[in-house]
């Protein structure tokens, strides 16, 4: 058996971060007895005390068998599919299907590999994504918690259905700003300062199935400008990107790399400068799927924007958003300055 040498299946057809590379971790793992006890010993002294439970030895080897044996019927089933791939018409609904049911069961094959739980457990930042077990847990835990918070701040701070009427959100949006070298990712809804938004953000975009080229639009939308005219608020286009090619690997859009390609900017960024004593500002970043069809040439205009209409017109689905808000602050009117900007209205309370 496997197993008795320290290995969980061998990997001459399954790809090698399936597996854990430190071998005292693999052991750990794999072995029942933990000959050199826990790696969370750090004592020499208490990994030589250290006993397995009464009857891990019998049982855990069992086990390990099982759950390989169950795999490997799996892989199985995986070569059946891939010759029925290889033999339908590309780009035919069969084929299709059938590529989605042999990912499937390549998720299926690995759930109970002890070293890719192992990676999904302490490990997340440095998961091979174009494996689909690991597509599958990122998944699981961005539904757990990340996609529940990120709809609860879009709807609680009615950006939908201020911007766009709903969202059945497909993708993980994060976003980040680079400001004095400290960066992290963007809660949703949290207030930043002009400041820290002053240079565009870096965008991730996460794709759970299996991408390999696909185009997206993304719009940066702000619905809180005052209309004094018209006693009313107006939407602005902060910023607006069309045509970025994406795929589960290459997921980042960095302002620095659009550099390389101007025409992707349908307009350039403009940092939100809120004005005194106006309302706290939303930002929304809206993340649409454009099905690999590029946009023809289209105009926007920055002020009086309107979003639907827009995506409408384009035909696009949005599958992710994100929020981030902004108010007056001191560093408001630096900023105005570095972009040339006016300078910003002071509202005052009015006695009725």
């Amino acid at each position: 058996m496997s197993l008795a040498k320290g290995v969980w299946s061998q990997f001459s057809r399954r790809s090698p971060s399936l597996g854990v590379s430190s071998k005292a971790l693999k052991t750990a793992l794999l072995s029942p007895d933990l000959p050199n006890g826990p790696v969370s010993f750090k004592k020499r002294s208490s990994k030589i005390q250290y006993q397995s439970p009464i009857g891990m030895e019998q049982v855990y080897p069992l086990a390990y068998e099982m759950m390989e044996k169950r795999s490997e019927q799996v892989y199985a089933k995986i070569d059946q599919i891939t010759e029925e791939i290889n033999s339908a018409e590309d780009g035919s609904d069969l084929k299709i299907k059938l590529l989605a049911k042999k990912d499937k069961l390549l998720a299926d094959a690995e759930k109970f590999n002890p070293e890719v739980l192992y990676k999904v457990q302490f490990a997340t930042n440095s998961l091979d994504v174009t494996q689909p077990v690991y597509r599958r847990a990122l998944k699981e835990k961005w539904e757990s918690y990340a996609k529940m918070l990120t709809m609860q701040r879009l709807e609680t701070l009615n950006v939908i259905p201020d911007t766009l009427p709903t969202l059945e959100p497909e993708v993980d949006v994060k976003i980040r700003f680079a400001h004095n070298a400290i960066e992290t990712y963007v809660e949703p809804g949290k207030i930043l300062s002009s400041n820290v938004t002053s240079k565009p953000p870096v965008i991730e975009i996460t794709e759970f199935e299996e991408v390999q080229h696909e185009l997206y639009t993304v719009l940066i939308v702000n619905p809180d400008i005052p209309d004094i005219e018209n006693d009313t608020f107006s939407t602005t286009l902060h910023w607006g990107l069309k045509d970025i090619p994406l795929s589960n690997v290459d997921n980042v859009i960095d302002p620095k790399k659009l550099l390389e390609d101007e025409t992707r900017e349908l307009i350039s960024y403009l940092p939100p400068t809120p004005e005194k004593n106006a309302p706290t500002n939303r930002l929304a970043v809206w993340v649409f799927r454009q099905n690999g069809v590029p946009l023809e040439k289209v105009e926007v205009t920055r002020e009086f924007f309107n979003i639907r209409e827009f995506v409408e017109q384009n035909n696009l689905q949005a599958v992710g958003a994100h929020v981030f808000r902004s108010t007056w602050d001191r560093n408001v009117n630096r900023v105005r300055e570095l972009y040339g900007l006016p300078k910003g209205r002071i509202f005052h309370r009015v006695r009725r």
